[in-house]
């Protein structure tokens, strides 16, 4: 239990000071990242998104940041032509500063006429927001027992961004 309550704050406060340093930055334009990856969720899915928000890059503070932050809007699907055709749209909120990546989506799975919706927290790690390895539980608001499409779920993403990925390679290089 005090692990987990450790791990919360951790969390909260590495967000907080996230939150402090996007509010603090000069420029505050919004920016745009293709995100696909791949899902590792009792089938391989592939994952495409559009995520929509503030990148981070500061290299010059005491502490260097480099991350995204923003709302994202995909599909992921097994690309099956079989009775386990599974598509699924998509919404969600995705922060990834530093080493670190939460991510909260909304995700309607489709297969055979049956559809199962799921609130989807993900938790992983992070190269710079560029690159996100997490894992996330599907909690089943509406179940109708989808074929080979498990709750438990590893994913690979990218966020494709060119400041993003410049300020990580920067980082990287210090």
């Amino acid at each position: 239990m005090i692990k987990k309550v450790t791990l919360f704050f951790l969390i909260l406060s590495s967000f907080l000071c996230y939150s402090q340093k996007v509010e603090n930055q000069t420029e505050t334009k919004t920016d745009f990242a293709i995100s696909p990856g791949l899902i590792l969720q009792g089938n391989l899915f592939a994952d495409v998104n559009i995520m929509i928000g503030k990148v981070t890059v500061d290299l010059n503070s005491k502490i260097p940041i480099v991350g995204i932050s923003g709302f994202r809007l995909g599909f992921e699907s097994n690309f099956r032509n079989n009775e386990n055709y599974t598509i699924a749209p998509k919404i969600g909120y995705e922060i990834s500063p530093m080493l670190y990546t939460l991510r909260l989506s909304a995700v309607n799975y489709f297969q055979n006429g049956n559809s199962e919706f799921r609130i989807l927290p993900e938790l992983g790690l992070s190269l710079g927001g560029w690159v996100n390895l997490t894992y996330g539980y599907g909690i089943v608001l509406k179940d109708e027992n989808l074929r080979n499409v498990s709750n438990h779920r590893v994913s690979l993403t990218f966020n494709l961004n060119k400041k993003l990925r410049k300020g990580t390679f920067e980082l990287l290089k210090r």
